[in-house]
């Protein structure tokens, strides 16, 4: 797949069909929008693309309002590769770019640049300036500049439809066993392991201390998890997502303990997956306590991930 910040570039493709979306999250009613692209592509001999922004345009518009993100930029690129896409065109969402009129966006880059013939985009789409374009507004203009519009959804998971917003409030609220319904797969942070205090070294439960770079996080607790190294491994694991109230600790974490692990794999990038959350988390008298509390948690998670696997 290839990806590319350029336009043009999409030209070199025949019949051009344009899914339009932020894609954070890629999650199933984004992949509803990418399979329709690539079945209309299919049909007429085409290619199938998938437009995005970077950064996020509430990033830009609205910072102090802006949403976390699901996703890093690098993983939602990833995933949007593994759909089966023949590009991505990814736009630098500037201001300049933001006072463009919904027609002017459609002219400019769909038509000039890229020559679109079809479009897909999900039925509470908003573009162009002041977010006046809509699902409806794109059918009209495609209706002026000769290309045709497929709009896709809603799109629901077992009653609880699928978007953005719905998986940040599900994630929000600890359940991550809905998130990865909405998702198609496990919510999970991105990072290099880096040094900490050791403290679970001295209760008997060495850790990896995760430097997250995905912004999304699931509110502080225990979770079950799995943990995948550069080299595609994937181990089971335990993670604490806190402040570590028993020790009164001045900055919140992120720590591992994987189970029956011995390496280390300080500075590697790696993919910790949540699957679910075993219990918030709560101060103890003393670090026998949290190491018998620790030792029951592990047993559960040691359950969930085997279910989950």
């Amino acid at each position: 797949m290839q990806i590319t910040r350029d336009p043009e570039v999409l030209r070199g493709y025949a019949v051009p069909v344009v899914a339009i979306g932020n894609f954070d999250g890629v999650h199933a009613g984004h992949q509803e929008i990418l399979q329709t692209a690539m079945s209309e592509a299919r049909k007429a001999h085409g290619s199938a693309f998938a437009l995005t922004f970077d950064p996020l345009p509430a990033k830009v518009l609205a910072p102090e309002r802006a949403p976390k993100l699901i996703l890093t930029p690098e993983d939602k690129l990833e995933l949007l590769g593994r759909s089966g896409l023949d590009a991505v065109l990814v736009l630098e969402f500037t201001q300049e770019l933001s006072r463009l009129t919904p027609r002017e966006f459609v002219r400019e880059y769909l038509v000039k640049r890229i020559g679109v013939r079809t479009v897909v985009v999900g039925h509470s789409v908003n573009f162009g300036y002041q977010r006046k374009g809509s699902a409806q507004v794109m059918t009209e203009l495609g209706r002026e500049f000769g290309f045709a519009t497929r709009i896709v959804g809603p799109v629901a998971v077992e009653g609880i439809e699928a978007s953005s917003t719905r998986v940040r409030e599900v994630i929000g609220e600890g359940d991550l066993i809905t998130a990865a319904r909405l998702l198609g797969r496990c919510h999970f942070l991105r990072g290099p392991v880096v040094h900490g205090r050791e403290r679970g070294r001295t209760i008997g439960f060495p850790t990896a201390n995760l430097q997250s770079r995905t912004e999304l996080l699931p509110p502080d607790g225990v979770y079950a998890t799995r943990i995948v190294l550069a080299d595609g491994s994937a181990h089971g694991s335990i993670t604490n997502i806190g402040m570590r109230p028993t020790f009164a600790e001045p900055e919140r974490t992120i720590e591992a303990h994987i189970f029956d692990f011995n390496r280390d794999i300080y500075d590697q990038e790696v993919k910790l997956e949540i699957i679910e959350r075993i219990r918030p988390e709560k101060k103890f008298e003393s670090g026998a306590a949290l190491a018998a509390q620790i030792a029951s948690d592990v047993k559960q998670a040691k359950e969930i991930v085997a279910r989950q696997s």
